[in-house]
């Protein structure tokens, strides 16, 4: 029993929200991805988690509504996202290219960012200990 036009294109309309709720609680921004080094592993595997909850919500909503269209809105905004988050993730984004598949095999891996500063140990109370 599918549901009248206006309502099933608002009900898609309204999963689609929440699954755009889900990936963006889920997943960082799209400026922070494309601050990170390309490739990183922890936003693949918050990509992963954003999109399947995001199908089972909207495999949820669409059996229990019996909608077909709310199922199509939501697979289609689940799908929109996931490819835009992999996106953000995998092009490196000081020049805006692919990374090739030795670059892609080695992303993450090492450290990309400035070598840690060596100072001091710090040494609590240390002008006491006369």
């Amino acid at each position: 029993m599918a549901l009248k036009p206006e309502f099933s294109v608002m009900g898609g309309l309204a999963v689609g929200a929440l699954v755009f709720a889900i990936h963006s609680q889920a997943t960082p921004t799209q400026a922070d991805m494309q601050g990170l080094p390309a490739g990183t592993p922890d936003i693949d595997a918050a990509e992963r988690k954003a999109t399947i909850l995001s199908a089972g919500v909207v495999s949820a909503v669409s059996l229990i509504a019996g909608d077909p269209t709310i199922f199509v809105m939501g697979s289609a905004m689940t799908i929109a996202l996931a490819l835009w988050t992999r996106h953000s993730n995998w092009v490196e984004g000081i020049g805006g290219k692919y990374l090739t598949q030795s670059e892609s095999a080695a992303a993450g891996t090492t450290t990309t960012g400035p070598e840690p500063v060596s100072t001091e140990p710090y040494v609590p109370f240390n002008d006491f200990a006369r």
